[in-house]
């Protein structure tokens, strides 16, 4: 079996996902190529495995250039499909977070969808999402192989005390924390309107991470006002620090206005980081499987009422060391994706 991939392992710094399934699926036997589009077409593969398609090959500033790129790539996989190579897609999300030529993205991704031999998903609600989008899916395999954890990618060796005064966070203080790459469909902005809100009693808001948009900095600045109570810390977290912030947490907060699967909460949750969360997309999927002791959900908007019971809920909920995360190894998620690559393979023979 041999596998081209969009991204394969170039993105293990920025999003170690791609790197960790793929990494499992060489060790189980499968030949796996970093995508570049003369690899492509010179050389005959089983497999074109894309991930985020739309939004990253439409996503150059020039439009017209990523209008050649769009089309360079609907040809690419005309050309391969007539050769026999079959087209899977894991979904990742509803749609991208950011894009600069929406028309463009929409045309692109419609042409895609028509070319997809084989879906993956991570959830069963983002199955039943995409089949109900794209009517071209309804006759073509769809597995759902959920999103495995990072728990032995990152360094985890430091204390909680020692982390906690790595931070700063005075002994008598709970920590609830929001890291991650700020977007703007993350909310962070009205996370610190909402916690300056409600004042909860020995507990610091810390929001750590980069500002993908850098408008973002000084509206998240301006709700934290001078508070003592809620500490910023914009920029890149590098891999080897993120121990440091999970270790000291007693609680992470993912008050996103938009999820189907979360990478974010797979994360805290590696770090034995209870999770507050709304209840959409795949997260009620996911807390079936972790457990209700280690994801609070909430319904609608972040709000006080909520952020109080979630607060109230991590230190009084008692739970094991460790987050359950036995269904999401790599070896078993690399095992899945691999007997569906031979089903997919299959199903058109």
């Amino acid at each position: 079996m041999k596998v081209i991939a969009w991204p394969a392992f170039k993105t293990k710094h920025k999003n170690p996902y791609n790197w960790l399934l793929y990494s499992q699926i060489v060790k189980q036997g499968v030949t796996v190529t970093e995508f570049s589009l003369s690899k492509l077409l010179r050389q005959e593969y089983h497999i074109f495995h894309l991930h985020w398609a739309m939004e990253t090959i439409v996503r150059h500033p020039n439009r017209a250039v990523a209008a050649l790129r769009a089309i360079a790539m609907l040809l690419a996989i005309d050309w391969v499909r007539a050769r026999g190579t079959k087209i899977i897609w894991t979904i990742h999300d509803r749609r991208p977070h950011s894009l600069l030529h929406p028309q463009l993205a929409a045309w692109f991704q419609s042409e895609f969808v028509k070319r997809v031999d084989g879906c993956i998903s991570h959830c069963q609600a983002s199955k039943e999402w995409a089949m109900s989008t794209w009517t071209y899916l309804s006759d073509r395999p769809h597995t759902i192989i959920p999103h495995g954890h990072y728990r032995e990618f990152y360094p985890n060796s430091i204390s909680c005390e020692t982390a906690r005064a790595n931070l700063d966070i005075p002994s008598e203080y709970h920590l609830l924390l929001f890291l991650g790459y700020i977007d703007c469909y993350k909310n962070v902005p009205h996370l610190v309107r909402i916690f300056r809100e409600l004042a909860p009693t020995n507990w610091m808001l810390l929001v750590a991470g980069k500002l993908e948009v850098p408008e973002l900095g000084a509206q998240i600045s301006e709700a934290a006002g001078n508070d003592f109570a809620v500490k910023l810390k914009f920029g890149y977290i590098p891999d080897e620090q993120l121990q440091t912030y999970f270790k000291a947490a007693s609680l992470v907060v993912l008050p996103f206005q938009e999820i189907l699967n979360s990478g974010s909460t797979l994360l805290a949750l590696s770090f034995n980081c209870p999770v507050l969360v709304p209840e959409e997309g795949g997260m009620a999927e996911l807390q079936e499987q972790v457990g209700q002791n280690w994801l609070k959900l909430y319904q609608g908007e972040l709000t006080t009422e909520v952020l109080k019971l979630g607060l109230e809920w991590a230190l009084e909920q008692g739970r094991s060391p460790q987050a359950n995360l036995k269904e999401l190894e790599w070896s078993i998620l690399g095992q899945q994706t691999i007997e569906t690559y031979e089903n997919i393979v299959n199903f058109y023979s």
